[in-house]
């Protein structure tokens, strides 16, 4: 039943990414019913659980990604947009969620999909690649290995 926490914002990702192809923008209202739906779900969950330390990891997991992301994109200017940061807060929760070995599969994921998605960008002629779909992918992909693991 756990997994079921975890949706939220596994599908605020899912939408935003949709959004991110189609527009090539991250709406920040999504971003935020996003992030507090699932911090609601999370802690329902962890309340009833009794596993409070966990919303807490979640909490400090989500914020650390989101600031690596940040400084990732500062160290290269138009690598990373602040949409890419912020649905890194929502997809962060809920892998945080899941454990560690998640957040480190969800990492490496993050940059094998990422660079296969400028690879794919490359070949077609595109210079900008939506990331939000490699962040929300990668997520997915985190969290499934951690389970299987």
């Amino acid at each position: 039943m756990f997994y079921v926490a975890l949706l939220p914002g596994l599908l605020c990702g899912a939408a935003v990414s949709v959004v991110d192809v189609r527009e090539r923008r991250v709406p920040r209202a999504w971003v935020a019913a996003g992030y507090v739906a699932q911090l609601v779900a999370l802690l329902v969950w962890c309340v009833a659980a009794n596993q409070l330390f966990t919303a807490l990891t979640a909490v400090v997991i989500s914020l650390g990604a989101a600031v690596l992301q940040l400084l990732l994109g500062l160290i290269r200017p138009g690598s990373l947009g602040f949409g890419d940061v912020t649905i890194t807060l929502v997809v962060g929760l809920a892998v945080g969620a899941a454990g560690w070995f998640a957040v480190l599969y969800w990492w490496l994921a993050m940059g094998a999909l990422g660079l296969a998605a400028i690879g794919v960008g490359a070949r077609t002629g595109h210079d900008d690649v939506p990331f939000a779909p490699v962040i929300t992918a990668a997520g997915v992909l985190g969290v499934a290995l951690a389970a299987l693991m």
